[in-house]
């Protein structure tokens, strides 16, 4: 059961894309539900989405539980790259919580 009393703080940057409601909500979404499950504590987190040429870059960075996390992922779509990087993110959660 998630804790709802948990403050997870995301702050999303948007590099050489549009920045569109629906890409912030989808990204906020995805990156909140996978903190819920795996940290335990108030977190701040810093995405940037960025796009270089034809490769669409999803990025987190936080800190928790006594360690640094940096997670980047990219394909030619930025919700496949923000899919990829939360697959990434919850296996190195999973590995750092065992």
């Amino acid at each position: 059961m998630p804790d709802s009393n948990r403050l997870y703080n995301i702050h999303i940057t948007f590099r050489n894309t549009e920045a569109t409601e629906a890409l912030k909500s989808y990204a906020t979404d995805k990156i909140n539900h996978t903190l819920q499950k795996f940290v335990k504590q108030d977190t701040e987190a810093h995405v940037v989405l960025k796009v270089e040429k034809n490769r669409q870059i999803a990025e987190v960075q936080f800190h928790a539980d006594g360690s640094d996390f940096i997670v980047v992922e990219e394909s030619e779509d930025l919700y496949a790259s923000i899919d990829k990087l939360i697959d990434s993110l919850s296996t190195q959660l999973r590995k750092h919580k065992e």
